[in-house]
């Protein structure tokens, strides 16, 4: 049985920073992705806040725009702009100096890697050859996705999920800004222009129901009216109840999609995950280091993520109790939920 201080399944961005902050710490630490390349394919919008850049130090190559301004069109006809400066990653760029940030640190990375089974202690990990390993672990984190394996192991519930479905297209003119559209056919979601130069990622999340996720979209490609020149297709589903009431059992910790933080509203994930992983990581190696508790990570999310989050689960339930068809009605939540 192989032994590592702390093992991290899933190399996206809340895991590599986990994995990073641990072996930075002086632990041994094992990093697992279950694809053969960090983060490809890209399933993600791909926008971020301009507020990470104090979180990450990213290569230049890994932004594909600098924006500034969201556009927002509501049901009735309005449209407003809003201040939101930000960047759209090239995410299989960004996620792979991530994992490359945290292999520096001196954390082991296993391409092709799945959890099979674990307990609180141990995994047993089917590696890129096909051969099983039992693994011994002193802290599990679990940031393999929304439909988390660890979590689901280890008797979490099921998350509640939107799906989202995505294109890349060429731009039929050149874009400085992201856009958003609310239509009531898009129940619980809404869909997206998020410019990256010559092409834009297009996409609608909804949550499933009276449409599909690959009808909505078609329905907002034709709202749109553009020669559809695709460059790729991509989809995905993302958690929009927030975080689950602990994150933590045992020796396992549950951050980025896999512990629920995308903030419930705007689906928005990748600096949620990049700081739930943070803190995960600082957790398990003050655990690894003094035997601080790890019921710590608790504390800190709710303390740095919490009321943000809250105010997005709050908009959450008001969007499944009163999502309406008509525009104007619809319109009224919007303002009163969308971006507070």
């Amino acid at each position: 049985m192989l032994k590592y201080d702390a093992v991290v399944a899933g190399a996206g961005p809340a895991g590599s920073t986990a994995a990073r902050v641990v072996a930075a710490a002086g632990a041994r630490v094992l990093l697992i992705e279950k694809r053969a390349r960090v983060g490809y394919p890209v399933q993600c919008a791909e926008y971020v806040p301009a507020l990470i850049a104090s979180e990450v130090d990213f290569e230049e190559k890994s932004i594909a725009l600098a924006v500034g301004t969201l556009v927002t069109f509501f049901p009735d006809g309005t449209v407003t702009s809003t201040p939101a400066p930000g960047y759209i990653l090239n995410r299989e760029v960004f996620d792979a100096s991530l994992a490359e940030g945290a292999v520096k640190a001196g954390a082991e990375l296993w391409l092709k890697a799945t959890v099979e089974d674990l307990t609180d202690t141990s995994l047993i990990i089917r590696q890129a050859n096909g051969r099983r390993q039992e693994v011994e672990a002193g802290v599990i984190i679990g940031a393999d996705g929304p439909l988390s394996l660890v979590a689901r192991t280890r008797g979490w519930p099921r998350a509640t999920l939107a799906a989202a479905v995505q294109v890349e297209m060429a731009l039929p003119e050149p874009m400085q800004v992201t856009r958003v559209y609310f239509d009531p056919l898009y129940r619980g979601g809404y869909a997206w222009v998020f410019p990256k130069g010559k092409t834009a990622n297009v996409g609608v999340g909804l949550v499933p129901g009276e449409i599909t996720p690959a009808a909505a979209l078609t329905h907002f490609l034709r709202r749109l009216g553009w020669q559809q020149n695709i460059v790729r297709r991509t989809g995905g589903l993302i958690p929009v109840a927030g975080p689950y009431q602990e994150v933590h059992r045992g020796r396992m910790l549950l951050c980025g999609d896999a512990g629920g933080f995308t903030h419930p509203i705007t689906g928005a994930g990748i600096l949620t995950a990049i700081l739930s992983g943070r803190l995960a990581g600082e957790a398990a190696a003050a655990y690894l280091s003094s035997g601080a508790p790890l019921a710590t990570y608790e504390e800190s999310w709710r303390d740095l993520l919490g009321p943000a989050l809250a105010r997005g689960q709050a908009g959450r339930r008001r969007w499944q109790e009163e999502w309406a068809r008509d525009g104007a009605a619809l319109s009224k939540l919007l303002r009163q939920t969308w971006m507070v």
